[in-house]
């Protein structure tokens, strides 16, 4: 008996050191697994990388199309990771204290809706004023009239083909300046409409299951 558990043993330790074969299931099944997420990171990548070229060859169609505006610093034109953005200063658009576009401004918002309505970026337009208080019986504040303002850019968009689900109008009054309040100059430059085309994806909202309180329905 002795003898035959020396040799049991011995057995165990030999073959207990030779190498497995490898489970070639599994062996297959790692590397797939593995290549799945960078294939998805790749397509990622790409996808970021044509988004990024089409917002840069739109910013350089905006800055084309504006580009007298531009040199006479009623327009600037600026990109950022939140999109493109062109700020109109309201005297190219709009009478002082009035929301009804000027003849003139058609052609200036007609030639940016053309660059962009082709695409599917989501727009906001934003009306903005100096700290100048208005009150007459159709803008009783600021904020109607940056707001009709807004919407009234939003509207001529419409009309130029860009689509309407595109498009958000909204209206912030003397609380979003850009430069001090205190100066002819300043409160011009506040006095804007500013037209952002948004580069990231539009909006995806996953509706919350309500759960009922305890002891509900008791």
């Amino acid at each position: 008996e002795g003898k035959y558990r020396v040799v049991s043993d011995s057995l165990v330790s030999a073959f207990g050191n030779i190498p497995k074969k490898p489970d070639l299931a599994t062996s297959a099944a790692e590397p797939a697994a593995l290549l799945k997420p960078r294939q998805i990171a790749a397509k990622k990548d790409a996808f970021q990388r044509r988004r990024q070229e089409t917002m840069q060859g739109m910013a350089r169609d905006i800055m084309k199309v504006l580009a007298p505006l531009v040199k006479e610093g009623k327009v600037r034109v600026t990109q950022s990771n939140r999109g493109i953005t062109v700020e109109i200063n309201a005297s190219v658009l709009f009478a002082p204290g009035q929301a009804v576009l000027e003849e003139n401004s058609d052609k200036t918002l007609r030639a940016v809706a053309h660059v962009v309505k082709h695409d599917e970026h989501a727009i906001q337009v934003e009306g903005h004023t100096d700290n100048i208080a208005i009150k007459t019986a159709i803008f009783p504040s600021n904020w109607e009239l940056s707001t009709a303002r807004a919407s009234s850019v939003v509207l001529l968009f419409i009309d130029s083909g860009v689509g309407a689900q595109r498009l958000t109008a909204l209206g912030y009054g003397e609380n979003r300046p850009v430069e001090s309040n205190d100066t002819p100059q300043g409160r011009a430059r506040n006095r804007r409409v500013t037209v952002t085309v948004l580069s990231a994806e539009p909006e995806r909202v996953t509706e919350i299951p309500v759960v009922p309180a305890a002891g509900a329905g008791r």
